[in-house]
């Protein structure tokens, strides 16, 4: 007997592109903050591993 529910692939509509909302920016933002961070603290790190 089959499988009586729809697979994914069959009930998925085509999504349509939707506006960018306010909500979505902190998850575009954090990640970008950090990783600035990041680059920066290894360039500082790369600069001054020599000083005594």
């Amino acid at each position: 007997m089959g499988n009586p529910r729809p697979t994914v692939a069959c009930s998925a509509a085509p999504q349509k592109a939707r506006p960018m909302t306010g909500s979505r920016i902190p998850g575009l933002i954090v990640p970008a903050v950090f990783l600035l961070a990041l680059v920066v603290g290894v360039y500082w790190y790369w600069r001054h591993r020599d000083d005594d």
